[in-house]
């Protein structure tokens, strides 16, 4: 799978710089699949490397998002609020979806993805909107950013303010997000704290202060705030933990099986569905099918699989920030970690789940800090040290705010102030850990250094893996 996925990545990546008729493409597949089944020497994998390559390069011509309504017309369109709305300079920002615009001969159905910038305090996610405006190509006057939504399927943005505001519909949908933070906003004690807590369990930032923001973004910890598969990781523990007396019964272990997989897709619905959140979603449904099946499981083969299925899905995640440094941080721990947690041999459970959680944090921050460092021209040195302290802080906040969401309000506040004082505690190490000078060194890696650096880590990996450890440490 490893193989796989990287030719199929390749293939999208070839597709974002050349341009090549899909007919021929889809006669190189079958070319290539041809020649891969009647060759019988080592050449027929290189032919079927190079049809999933061009499969992957078909793939992302095929799913490429694009604007059904013209660029820079005024017209009235329908538009729909989907995000829960983000606090900027003077206005908000938010999802939305473009279904209906008006032309010249009548209203035309329309499916786009837009960024809606808000400028009227009535608007709020749910809202079916009637305005008048224009659909314009260019969403941020930061040229990384705006190829950054580009390549999550936006496909420009509209403006909404309260002169060409012509109809408001309030009968909005309530998604499992939107009552996520609804319910946790019943509760609500320190305002930076709870916005953590928020953030954590929902997926939601509105609340984070830009100082907190930029303590997290200098220390390269902004990865905690942001729902992924360590968020996952602990609510499969605390469910699978509260099920334990399920595998008492006659197959009992196939329904807590299936019982931890149906908690995993609510919180990761309930947490936004962002790209990281359905990468650790898809890996832990495979691996819970494993152990549902009682059937023998890679690790890295797990997660190569699913990064495959994703990028079939929608090839553009391969250029998806969050998803990059979530992909980045579990190949760390898997390649990494594991092997050396494994090779461990602590005195006592209290000092292995030390050891294991400094050995996690430090390989996941190790393999991330390049992306960090290129995108945000940013090196987080403190990272390394500051992330495995805070690990069991993050534990206790995403298992006692999921415990909250899932119990009835009425027994859920004790378990919010809990997450709460975590938050609070988090988020004091953070902005301590921000003010030394070389927290983080402002220094831009650029794509051919990245590059050097994981061809490294792939190095120093295969060592790992091809050396034989004579014995065991001892600590």
């Amino acid at each position: 799978m490893l193989i796989i996925s990287l030719s199929f990545a390749l293939g999208i990546v070839v597709a974002d710089g050349y341009s090549v008729p899909l007919w021929a493409i889809f006669s190189g597949v079958i070319l290539s699949g041809v020649m891969a089944w009647v060759v019988r020497s080592a050449w027929r994998w290189a032919y079927c490397f190079l049809a999933i390559a061009l499969l992957g390069y078909a793939a992302s011509v095929v799913r490429a998002p694009y604007a059904t309504v013209p660029y820079d017309s005024e017209s009235q369109m329908v538009v729909i609020v989907r995000g829960i709305p983000s606090l900027r300079d003077g206005y908000r920002v938010a999802e939305g979806k473009l279904e209906a615009y008006r032309a010249d001969d009548g209203w035309r159905r329309a499916d786009d993805r837009v960024q809606l910038w808000l400028r009227s305090d009535s608007v709020d996610v749910g809202d079916r909107l009637l305005v008048y405006g224009k659909l314009v190509r260019r969403m941020s006057r930061y040229e990384g950013y705006d190829e950054l939504l580009c390549r999550r399927g936006y496909v420009g943005g509209v403006s909404v303010v309260e002169h060409n505001l012509l109809s408001l519909d309030k009968h909005r949908v309530t998604t499992l997000q939107q009552r996520a933070v609804s319910k946790l906003g019943r509760y609500y004690g320190d305002s930076l704290s709870h916005a953590t807590v928020e953030a954590m369990v929902t997926g939601s930032r509105i609340g984070i202060s830009a100082e907190l923001r930029e303590a997290y973004s200098r220390t390269g910890l902004s990865h905690i705030l942001a729902v992924s598969g360590l968020h996952l990781a602990v609510v499969a523990m605390a469910v699978g933990w509260l099920l334990t007396p399920l595998s008492l019964m006659h197959r009992g272990h196939r329904l807590r099986n299936l019982l931890v997989i149906i908690a995993l897709w609510l919180f990761a619905f309930a947490s936004g569905a962002s790209p990281s959140v359905l990468r650790a979603a898809t890996m832990f449904t495979v691996v819970q099918l494993a152990y549902f099946s009682s059937a023998r499981y890679a690790s890295l083969n797990a997660l190569m699989a699913t990064i495959f299925l994703m990028l079939v899905y929608r090839p553009d995640y391969l250029y998806d920030l969050s998803f990059q440094l979530s992909v980045a941080a579990v190949v760390g721990i898997v390649v990494w970690a594991v092997p050396i947690v494994r090779s461990l041999r602590c005195k006592g459970a209290v000092a292995r789940v030390v050891v294991s959680s400094y050995v996690v944090g430090v390989s996941a921050t190790l393999w991330t800090m390049p992306i960090i460092s290129h995108y945000f021209d940013n090196l987080p040195l403190i990272g390394v040290i500051v992330t495995p302290l805070l690990l069991p802080l993050s534990y206790i906040i995403i298992g006692f705010g999921v415990v909250a969401l899932a119990l009835p309000s009425v027994v859920s506040a004790p378990f919010i102030a809990v997450a709460e004082w975590a938050a609070w505690a988090q988020n004091w190490v953070v902005e301590l850990a921000s003010k030394p000078w070389w927290a983080g060194i402002e220094y831009r890696l650029d794509e051919g250094a990245v590059a050097v650096i994981y061809a490294l880590y792939t190095i120093i990996t295969l060592v790992m893996w091809s050396t034989e450890r004579k014995k065991v440490i001892t600590l």
